[in-house]
């Protein structure tokens, strides 16, 4: 009897030893876990992403480049002359390039709220910024459908 009692002790003080431990490990889990997402809230973040530089950043798409005058359809009004220009500030820079200059001429031409450009010239001028220059001018048009 004494035998059977000392084992019904030691298995009761075994089982509570066992939910102790498990009680503890919940418990540091609990913690480690609350402490983590505390530590995890949202960064406050400042980005460009806003309407108007998604707007200003796609511009130059909204205006088509026609070769000729001739070419433009429908009722035209000439808002204004444009300019773009690429610049290579550095030697291990992309040569300054038409395309550059050209999307910067458009973009300029969509701030007159044009939709059309003729590109006149483009050239390699002499700055003192830049190794070398490229500039396009422009004639930005506004196409009004009839």
């Amino acid at each position: 009897m004494v035998n059977n009692d000392n084992e019904q002790k030691y298995n009761f003080t075994m089982k509570l030893n066992s939910l102790k431990n498990n009680v503890t490990l919940s418990a540091s889990i609990f913690v480690t876990i609350f402490t983590v997402s505390g530590c995890a809230t949202a960064p406050n973040v400042a980005t460009n992403l806003d309407k108007e530089n998604f707007e200003q950043y796609f511009a130059a798409g909204n205006v088509t480049v026609y070769q000729d005058e001739s070419e433009l359809p429908g009722k035209v009004k000439l808002l204004g002359l444009v300019e773009g220009d690429s610049c290579k500030m550095k030697a291990n820079d992309k040569p300054a390039n038409a395309i550059d200059a050209r999307t910067m001429a458009r973009e300029r031409a969509a701030a007159l709220q044009a939709n059309a450009v003729v590109f006149t010239s483009c050239t390699i001028i002499e700055d003192q910024q830049c190794l070398e220059m490229m500039v396009c001018y422009g004639k930005a048009f506004q196409i009004h459908a009839d």
